[in-house]
């Protein structure tokens, strides 16, 4: 009874302390040692060997063929060791793991503020059941955080979070919270360390590190929230939520597993200031902030301070190329200016490192689109010189082999990466160049079963229609032109149905004005969508077709394609 109305009291004295000097106060909970603690959340400098700038942020890019990027929100992660290894939670970067094989190519980065720099990385190794992952950064060595031993561990009553949390907008800043340690339990290794009363921790905290404020070392990876209402004592709300995460107690037999121990307890050499970080790391967390706000104007700018700032960084004209082809306005296709720009951008990448194969494949995708195959194929030719396996070199180089060689190529291709969806797709495309309709419709299938989107249907489509199976066919182009969106996806559609279903004219009508009206994706030029509604209307109504086909003719009387009946 006496240690409740202890706790009660120090809990009150807590809110009250917060209310009267107006700053974020860690209301004080039971330890897991029968004691309470109180405090406020410190600072990350003025905690002992906790150096801030070894709390990165991690980001991803994923390419299609064509020039396509998606993006995925920002993810907290932290250095350890000698500074070449991160860690965060696994459900932080699995996704950009699983995302990676439905993508030609990914830009999986960590942006340091040490450096002010982007830098691409590799997932080493991750626990699912910890929820803890271990990424290697390319840098020679970093500011970094050192790992608890098992008697610091056990020592800990109070746990620091701290982070650069990704919450609802993306953000540079540091955010700590100093909460007493009220549970310690490896029954589920995700949860094994449980912090009670957490205000600040929401979504986007995920990742950070789990501090011991004594010596600041690192206790565990900040995994999840365990959301509770608060509770009303009085006039007061209490905080309840718990914010977990394993600890090092799953870390150290994962290092070991991938040797990487070594790495794990060495300490970085001493880091020398580097001039225009703070500036630089934050033009670099702009750049992806304006990503998500569908902010050209701010994108560009970003990506311009970066590269002047870092004009040594692949990474940083890399992101400049990205920037430079967001469409403008309502148009989806890059202008001849922005192609320039994105080339100039891609050229200056690969002067600083010729040996950049993911830039040289990047230019490669570019030159396709340019319509240059022969460079395109020589950039392609020298990324995959120095890395065999880059998936968007391979992916270029069948596009711009003959349709002869390409089975071979898209057979090794499918028999390595198996779940890859555009391989299969590519195979099926060979295949059916080569008479093989029911291989290809498996593989057509095959595709789609890894990833239903608009691309993958128009291929197990075209193998329907191959095989005659005409009704199959119409379906699955209907689904491709409505999954994707696209002028062309829609001109398709509605050019199967003219062609192949006399009975549907109607819909072939509604199908070519849709394309019509997504002309800004600027795919199939408006002579090739008159010239297919005139077909239709030819074919549906006579008298609707003569009207269009004058109105055409007055619109461009040289053009011989837009003429009466």
């Amino acid at each position: 009874m006496k240690r409740y109305v202890m706790g009660f009291l120090v809990r009150v004295v807590g809110v009250l302390i917060g209310v009267i000097v107006g700053t974020t106060v860690i209301v004080a909970w039971e330890c897991r040692d029968g004691t309470f603690a109180i405090g406020r959340s410190p600072a990350i400098d003025s905690i002992p060997n906790a150096d801030p700038n070894a709390l990165v942020v991690v980001a991803y890019l994923g390419h299609r063929q064509g020039l396509t990027a998606t993006t995925k929100w920002p993810r907290v992660a932290f250095a350890v060791g000698d500074g070449t290894l991160l860690l965060t939670a696994a459900h932080c970067v699995a996704d950009f793991h699983d995302a990676s094989e439905q993508v030609v190519s990914t830009d999986i980065v960590v942006i340091s503020p040490y450096y002010g720099d982007v830098f691409d990385f590799r997932i080493v190794a991750i626990d699912k059941g910890a929820d803890v992952a271990i990424l290697k950064a390319p840098w020679p060595s970093h500011p970094a955080l050192a790992l608890a031993t098992e008697e610091e561990l056990m020592a800990a009553r109070r746990i620091l979070l701290a982070g650069r949390p990704q919450t609802k907008k993306v953000s540079a800043g540091l955010q700590t919270e100093l909460l007493p340690l009220s549970g310690l339990d490896e029954a589920a290794p995700a949860q094994a360390l449980r912090a009670r009363g957490t205000r600040r921790v929401a979504g986007g905290w995920s990742g950070s590190a789990m501090l011991i404020p004594d010596n600041g070392k690192v206790a565990g990876v900040l995994t999840r929230l365990g959301k509770r209402p608060d509770r009303r004592v009085l006039f007061f709300r209490l905080p309840q939520s718990v914010a977990m995460g394993c600890s090092v107690r799953s870390i150290y037999p994962l290092l070991r597993q991938h040797g990487l121990e070594t790495m794990a307890l060495g300490r970085p050499a001493a880091m020398k200031p580097i001039p225009d970080s703070e500036r630089a790391f934050s033009a670099a967390m702009a750049y992806f902030q304006a990503l998500f706000e569908v902010d050209h104007a701010k994108l560009r700018a970003s990506a311009s301070e970066l590269t002047h700032l870092r004009p040594r960084s692949v990474q940083a004209h890399l992101l400049a190329g990205i920037a430079a082809l967001v469409a403008k306005g309502s148009s989806a296709v890059p202008s001849q200016e922005q192609f320039d720009l994105a080339e100039s951008s891609y050229e200056r990448a690969l002067g600083i490192d010729p040996n950049h194969a993911h830039a040289r494949a990047i230019y490669g995708n570019l030159l396709i689109a340019r319509r240059r195959s022969a460079e395109a194929l020589i950039q392609s030719e020298m990324a995959l010189a120095v890395d065999p396996n880059n998936r968007l070199a391979l992916f270029n180089r069948l596009v711009l082999l003959p349709l002869e060689q390409r089975k071979d190529a898209t057979e090794r291709l499918v028999a390595t990466e198996p779940n890859d969806p555009f391989g299969w797709f590519y195979y099926s495309n060979a295949l059916l160049g080569l008479g093989e309709k029911e291989e290809a419709l498996r593989a057509a299938q095959r595709a789609v079963d890894l990833d239903p989107n608009g691309l993958f249907y128009g291929g197990l489509a075209h193998a329907l229609a191959r095989l005659g199976r005409m009704d199959e066919a119409g379906e699955c182009y209907k689904r491709m032109a409505e999954r994707c969106g696209c002028d062309s996806c829609w001109y398709r559609y509605a050019a199967f149905l003219a062609g192949h279903r006399p009975d549907k004219m109607d819909e072939a009508l509604e199908a070519v004005k849709t394309a019509e009206s997504k002309a800004h994706f600027g795919k199939v030029s408006q002579k090739d969508i008159h010239a297919l509604k005139l077909q239709i209307l030819e074919k549906k109504s006579p008298e609707e077709a003569e009207t269009l086909a004058r109105a055409l003719r007055d619109a461009d009387p040289n053009d011989a394609r837009r003429r009466s009946r």
